[in-house]
Order: structure tokens, then sequence, then C-alpha cells
């Protein structure tokens, strides 16, 4: 089934991805309204429900005074503090104040509860994020990588202008293969580059290859080396003119435009210097010929990769590292916020609407567990915990009907020590709710120029 609506093709795999993402977004969500329970009941402010997902109940039960509910439709969530009808029964009865609320209501508690209270969303997405950061930190993971053979950048004039290299300096050669570096044994390219990068400031470094052994002497800490990468395909991009004219996953490259191809570089090379490709790979030991124009002048597709495993680290290191990948995220997202505000394209690009974020998540989910169930889950706990300090963000953003704009108003009762007239609460939440509906609104206009 393929249809297209506002220029978007819409497949089943899109559907499956988008609610994949909807999903996710909505646990975020019950997360958020889960803070808000809790703390409320801390706080002495009765919960009357929290649900997750909205519409129609499908599971209903009580516990004490709060009524839970798991509805029908799985994205988002609720929860209803009491006190919700005291603006309206104050306005109604031609009060001043909200003075009438009974125990229990939000309105019965302090400003510093109510404060408490409203904060306790965000923070719980903050505290769901760490804790997903964190487990995604203990998992082993498999990261690619490339062999310990290596090019020597001044081989290719034509990308980089140098005559030598430390490295060629040495005697070094595009091909060697590097078995040891100050006698640290290496088995790949990236455990090649921890041991050269403990040796940065020295002025001889002694490289190991199945060749020889050659001393190096690093310019400030760059020797000239880049990976050396079999020219095998491992993903051709669609509706590429390489996808178009045949060009397989699988197929070794063994020369382009007539010259011999060995490595990744020598692909990299000739793709940026010509418009046209005349390409002999090898497939099932056939040679075949495959021609392309080459307009972009780049490649549009990726070579076969190795992995290797990583062990996770303990907790108590995950837990470190967690918070200061929180702290990354969480500036990054009011870097983006900031920068909507000074009207910058790029910012502006990165904050999407929910349509947008649902279907770049589950896409990117089901990429993930397309490579394997530990990929699917760490990709799911990095979004999830993305979105969560996202989430926390926007809520905590000074606009009245956010979480940020009640705790603004309560500190200002706080300081002034008087609460403000029925009216006002009712005129604050009419123009938060109006000005978030016209930001989705601009946001979706803008979304199709």
């Amino acid at each position: 089934m393929n249809f297209t609506v506002f220029g978007i093709t819409i497949t089943w795999s899109w559907i499956v991805s988008f609610l994949i993402g909807l999903l996710g977004i909505g646990v975020m969500i019950w997360v958020h309204e889960l803070g808000h329970a809790f703390a409320a009941r801390i706080c002495g402010i009765n919960v009357e429900r929290l649900s997750f997902g909205f519409g129609p109940p499908i599971i209903k039960w009580r516990h004490k005074d709060t009524q839970f509910v798991i509805a029908a439709i799985p994205f988002g969530g609720a929860c209803k503090m009491s006190g919700g009808d005291d603006i309206q029964n104050a306005i109604t009865q031609h009060k001043k104040r909200i003075e009438s609320a009974e125990d229990g209501s939000i309105w019965s508690v302090g400003p510093i509860k109510r404060i408490i209270a409203y904060a306790a969303g965000p923070i719980a997405n903050m505290l769901f994020a760490f804790l997903c950061y964190a487990l995604l930190m203990t998992m082993p993971t498999l990261i690619g990588t490339y062999p310990s053979k290596v090019v020597l950048s001044n081989d290719y004039p034509a990308l980089y202008n140098l005559e030598s290299t430390a490295a060629s300096e040495a005697g070094m050669m595009t091909g060697d293969t590097i078995v040891a570096v100050e006698d640290i044994e290496v088995s790949n390219y990236t455990e090649m580059q921890h041991a050269l990068a403990q040796f940065k400031t020295a002025e001889t470094v002694k490289i190991q290859t199945k060749r020889g052994t050659f001393y190096v002497h690093p310019r400030d800490g760059v020797y000239g080396f880049l990976p050396f990468q079999e020219p095998i395909v491992g993903h051709v991009n669609n509706d590429t003119p390489e996808k178009k004219a045949g060009l397989r996953s699988g197929d070794k490259i063994t020369s382009i435009n007539g010259k011999s191809v060995n490595n990744m570089m020598d692909l990299i090379e000739a793709a940026y210097t010509s418009d046209f490709i005349t390409m002999t790979v090898l497939r099932n030991d056939e040679s075949l010929t495959i021609e392309f124009e080459n307009p972009s002048q780049g490649l549009n597709f990726t070579l076969r990769q190795q992995t290797m495993k990583i062990k996770g680290t303990n907790f108590f290191k995950a837990l470190w590292v967690s918070g200061r990948e929180c702290f990354t995220i969480l500036k990054g997202t009011l870097n983006a916020f900031f920068g909507m505000l000074r009207r910058d394209k790029e910012a502006n690009d990165s904050i999407n609407g929910t349509f947008t974020a649902s279907q770049s998540i589950g896409m990117l989910t089901t990429r993930g567990f397309a490579h394997g169930f530990n990929s699917g889950l760490r990709t799911v706990l990095y979004l999830l915990a993305s979105v969560s300090i996202s989430l926390a963000v926007a809520n905590l953003l000074p606009i009245p009907a956010l979480d940020g704009g009640l705790i603004l108003v309560s500190l200002a009762e706080l300081i002034t020590r008087r609460t403000f007239h029925p009216k006002m609460y009712l005129s604050m939440q009419i123009v938060g709710t109006i000005m978030i509906a016209l930001f989705f609104v601009f946001r979706a206009i803008m979304s199709f120029f």
C-alpha cells in the first residue's frame, strides 16, 4: 500500500515506524506525568486519575483516592490533580482569591509544594534519561573499525596537498600492517589509534609492522596514517546513480576509470575528481563493468567494515559518563531552543514537531534492530533518553500552561506572599494554550517550506 499526503509517500513501513516513534514519545510523556503524580502525593495533593494513553479505558482500578487507567490508544498519558475546578468555582462565586479549596486540592497547599509538584515532571524525565544512558553504557556493543593496515596520506596528492608525512619519512609505505606500537600489540585500527595517542608528545615512536620496524618522528602528534579499507561494497543508497547502474552489496571494486583500486582512498580520489565513473567489479568470480554519471563527485555507497566488541563500563563509571552525556544533550537542546528564538535556520531545522520526531525515532529504532537485538536496544535507550531530556526542557519554558510558567507564577506568589485573582489564572491558562497551539501550527506550516 502506497499513497501520498502533502508530498509524503506513505508505506506500511512508514506507518510502522511512525507508530513506534509515537509510542516512544508516549512513554516519555507518561514518565513525565508519573513524576507529577508521585510528587503530588508526597506534598499532600490528591491525584484523582493517572492514565497511560488516552481514549476509552481498557483496564482501570482504584487505589485509595486515585483511579489508574490503561487507555485504548497507548500514546501519552495524563495526571489529574484535585483542584481543577477550584479556579472556575472561585470566578463563579466572584471571589478575589481561591480560598474555598478542600483538603487535597492543589490550591490547598502553599506555593513551595505546588512548585515541587510542577517541577517533578521534568525532573522525572531527566532522571529517566540518566538511567537510560547509564544502562546503555553498561551494555557491550559492536563498533565499526578497520584493520591495522594503513594508507599514507601523501600518496593521494589530489586529496592531500602533502609532499611527505612523518610515516613516509621513516620509510613506511601504504599497505603496511602495524602489529605493535612501542611493544603494545594492536590488532585493528582503533587499537592502533589508542596506542599512538599515548605517545603523541614523544619525539620518536617505535612502530612495528609485518614488513619491519620503523622509528617515526610525529609532527605535532600527526603521523600521516589513514585507514586501509578493502574496496568491497557494503550498502548502496537507494535512488542513486550507483544503484541504478547495478552496483550491489558484496561487489569487489577492482578498477575505476582505468586505474587499479586497492583501498578506499583510491575510490575517494577518483570520485572527487571525475564527473563520469567507469567501474570494474568482481561479482561471483565474474568481472562486470558498471558506468554512471557522478555529478555530485561523491560516493553514494559504503564499504564493508570490520566490527569489534567493546565491553560495557562498570555501573559506577557508567553513572558518571551518563551524567556527562545528559549534560551534553541538555546543553545542545537549550542551544537549539535559543537558536530558534534567534531565527537560526539550523536550530529551527533541529526542532521537530511530534509528527516528524515520531517518524525519525521509529525509523532509527527499526534500523537498529535490523542490526541485532543489542544494537536495537541501545538505539531505543539512546532515543528515549534524548527525547526525555527534550521533553523536560520544553516543559520548563516560562510559558503559561506549561510547567515552567506555573513554576514562575508560584514563585511570584511566594515572593509577594499573595495569590493572584482567579481570573488572572484563567487568563494565563488561555494565553498559554493559544501560544502553544500557534507554535505547533507555525512549525507545521514551516515544515513545508
